[in-house]
């Protein structure tokens, strides 16, 4: 038996897609990582950066934890905070899906909502001017360790080593750095990673870029300037790409992913057709259910 909820964070399965992945492709698996207990893959991180923080002695029970998050990360460090006795407040950017911020205030948190594009500083700023923890899921190094940790070994073991593609979106490119780090000391050269963007991503070199949630579009994370070398590739997905996969994925292979699962599996299925054998492994992080609006 679980001792606590929160040692059911991770170990999620995974899905052989078994319709939309055709002859002459590589095989394509997709971790569900919205059965983690909040619904995402962000509890791997939240959980990961307040208990790092404890260790290092910047916080104790009682005291407020500051995020900046398009949702599902302010989410998760909203359920962690309430689990682990503190006070949560999230900064997110305007048109973030209603649904989350409402999540967000039934875990207790309290929510503003800052200008796109400048809410990850204002809430730097905030949490500098009254002394909290600002957790910066962009910069934390935590985040990366999180993926490197138990992410990226699940998904060797549950595939049995035989990774030939790894395709992720990049949102604060904390998944894809530490899951790539993590097969590639494993794998070598052998295993390509690839990187998901909205079309005109400023990672990319873009201006103006489409908005998929959860994945950068106007910003470009320090966790991505770090890592970015363990990347090989970085493909640009556009949201109407990433929409109707979205809703094939929940009619023909009955996974109810989100938008940024959309856009992870169809750049998968792209990759999976270059490749024409082997194995290709992708992410759902979050869920449907999350996005109604978008049904």
């Amino acid at each position: 038996m679980k001792a606590s909820i929160q040692n059911l964070i991770g170990n999620t399965p995974i899905v052989k897609l078994r319709r939309l992945a055709g002859g002459g492709a590589a095989e394509v698996y997709v971790k569900l990582e919205y059965l983690n207990p909040t619904g995402s893959h962000k509890d791997r991180i939240a959980y990961y950066m307040i208990r790092d923080a404890e260790e290092k002695g910047l916080i104790k029970p009682g005291d407020t934890i500051v995020e900046a998050s398009s949702g599902n990360t302010a989410i998760s460090v909203a359920w962690i905070s309430s689990l682990l006795g503190y006070k949560a407040e999230i900064f997110v950017e305007k048109g973030t899906s209603q649904v989350k911020i409402e999540l967000m205030k039934a875990l207790g948190a309290k929510v503003v909502e800052a200008e796109e594009g400048s809410y990850a500083e204002t809430a730097r700023r905030y949490a500098e001017e009254n002394g909290y923890l600002f957790l910066n899921q962009y910069e934390n190094e935590a985040n990366v360790r999180a993926h490197y940790e138990t992410t990226g070994p699940e998904i060797y073991r549950q595939l049995g080593g035989r990774i030939n593609a790894f395709i992720m979106g990049i949102g604060t490119g904390g998944t894809i750095s530490g899951v790539g780090r993590f097969l590639r000391e494993k794998l070598g050269e052998r295993v390509r990673i690839v990187g998901v963007v909205p079309r005109g991503s400023r990672i990319v070199g873009g201006g103006a870029a489409e908005r998929i949630e959860g994945l950068a579009s106007d910003i470009v994370p320090g966790i991505w300037r770090r890592y970015s070398y363990v990347v090989d590739e970085v493909i640009e997905v556009g949201f109407d790409e990433a929409l109707q996969t979205m809703k094939t994925l929940l009619r023909d292979e009955g996974i109810l992913g989100g938008l940024s699962t959309g856009a992870n599996v169809y750049a998968a299925m792209r990759v999976a057709e270059k490749l024409t054998k082997g194995v290709v492994a992708t992410i759902a992080p979050d869920t449907i259910l999350r996005y109604p609006h978008l049904l």
